[in-house]
C-alpha cells in the first residue's frame, strides 16, 4: 500500500481488531476528540461481527490518515503488533502508539505518551505504580496479571508492566531488528519485546495508568495463551543467558 504521509504527521496509532463491533467506532471518535495530527492503522484478524465494515467506513471518511490491513483469519495479537511496527518503519513514522481496542486503554493517556516519548525510546503504561489501577477486574485476571509481573521481575530483574500493550515507540531511536527476536505471534510478544529492548539498554519510561475491564464484547485471551506466555517467559530467559547474551553486548 503506497501513500504520501501527511506533512508534520509523525505519529501512527496502531489499532488491532478482532470482533470489536461495539467498541471500534466509539474508540476512534474518542481519539479524534484529542485533535492530534495522527494517522491510524487498523489491522483486522478476520472479524465476522461487522467490525470490518465499520473500519471501511472510517477509512472512507478519512482516506488520507486511515490505513487498513485485513487478514482472513486470526494471526495473533503479537503478529498484528509486529506487522504494525514493520509497516510504521517502512513508512518512516517517527512514533507509533499501540493500544487495545476494547477500551481497556483510555485515549486520555495519548498526549502523555507523546510528551514522554520525546525523552525516551519506549514509553509504557503501568498498573503497578499506583493502587486501585485495575477496577472491575476479576480475581482470576488479577492473579494472572500479578503472576506475570512477579515472574518477569524474578527472571529479568525489571519492574515494568511488561504485559501492557499501551505503548509509544520512538522508531527513530529503536533499531527495528529487535522484532526478529520476538518469535511469538501471541500475547507473549509484549513481555518479549520490552525485555529485549531493556537488555539492549534502550531508555524505557513508564507512567501510572488505570486499565479498566472490557467495555463490551468478549475477551480474546484463552487459557492456552496464558499457559504459553508463562512457558515463553522461561524460554526467553534461557535464550538470553545462553544464546542472545553476546549479541546484546555488541549490537542494538
Amino acid at each position: 500500500m503506497q501513500f504520501k504521509k501527511p506533512m508534520n504527521n509523525n505519529v501512527l496509532i496502531l489499532l488491532p481488531t478482532l470482533n470489536e463491533v461495539h467498541n471500534i467506532a466509539d474508540l476512534y471518535k474518542k481519539i479524534l476528540i484529542l485533535k492530534g495530527n495522527f494517522s491510524f492503522l487498523f489491522i483486522d484478524d478476520g472479524s465476522n461481527d461487522g467490525t470490518w465494515e465499520i473500519i471501511k467506513k472510517i477509512k472512507k471518511s478519512n482516506k488520507n490518515n486511515v490505513f487498513i490491513l485485513r487478514r482472513n483469519e486470526r494471526k495473533g495479537l503479537g503478529k498484528a503488533h509486529k506487522d504494525g511496527l514493520l509497516w510504521a518503519y517502512k513508512k518512516k513514522f517517527k512514533y507509533i502508539i499501540t493500544m487495545d481496542t476494547d477500551f481497556a486503554h483510555d485515549p486520555f493517556y495519548i498526549p502523555l505518551l507523546i510528551k514522554k516519548i520525546k525523552n525516551a525510546d519506549l514509553v509504557t503504561g503501568s498498573r503497578y505504580l499506583k493502587k486501585n489501577s485495575t477496577p472491575n477486574w476479576s480475581l482470576f485476571r488479577l492473579f494472572l496479571s500479578k503472576s506475570a509481573f512477579i515472574i518477569s521481575y524474578i527472571l529479568f530483574g525489571h519492574t515494568f508492566d511488561s504485559t501492557n500493550a499501551y505503548r509509544c515507540y520512538n522508531l527513530k531511536n529503536i533499531n527495528k531488528n529487535f522484532i526478529k527476536y520476538c518469535k511469538s505471534n501471541d500475547y507473549d510478544f509484549f513481555f518479549t519485546s520490552l525485555t529485549i529492548l531493556n537488555l539492549k539498554n534502550y531508555k524505557i519510561l513508564q507512567f501510572p495508568m488505570i486499565i479498566k475491564g472490557r467495555f463490551a464484547g468478549n475477551s480474546k485471551m484463552h487459557f492456552k495463551h496464558m499457559v504459553k506466555s508463562v512457558f515463553m517467559m522461561f524460554n526467553l530467559f534461557f535464550k538470553i543467558h545462553f544464546i542472545y547474551k553476546k549479541k546484546f553486548k555488541t549490537t542494538n
